[in-house]
């Protein structure tokens, strides 16, 4: 499990960057921005999550059996490997997800 500093500052980052978009208890909003609670990608591959927080995606995307048309947005040039990495280990933990932590050294290695 990811320490509390880490998830302090991943919270941090969630309510500044995320939160707007995918609500403040993870639940998104309904047809335009998928949940992060209970969300398979977020609980899944750490590398798939990396690289869509990284880079950005576009197009349809299923998420527990509704479909979202919208664009993430790219944070590779806003947020650090450790911002990313403490978001994600935060999102991870957080409303009935029970995925492991992310480093920033796991970040750094996802290339597009």
């Amino acid at each position: 499990m990811a320490g509390s500093a880490t998830l302090a500052a991943g919270a941090k980052v969630f309510s500044t960057n995320c939160s707007s978009c995918h609500q403040a208890q993870g639940t998104g909003q309904p047809g335009v921005f998928p949940p992060l609670a209970k969300n398979p990608t977020v609980n899944g591959n750490a590398t798939r999550l990396i690289h869509i927080v990284k880079y950005g995606l576009s197009g349809s995307v299923a998420v527990l059996g509704t479909t979202y048309n919208g664009l993430m947005p790219a944070w590779h040039s806003t947020l650090s490997d450790a911002d990313i990495a403490a978001v994600l280990s935060y999102v991870r933990s957080s409303w009935g997800n029970k995925a492991g932590p992310i480093d920033a050294s796991q970040v750094a290695a996802v290339k597009q």
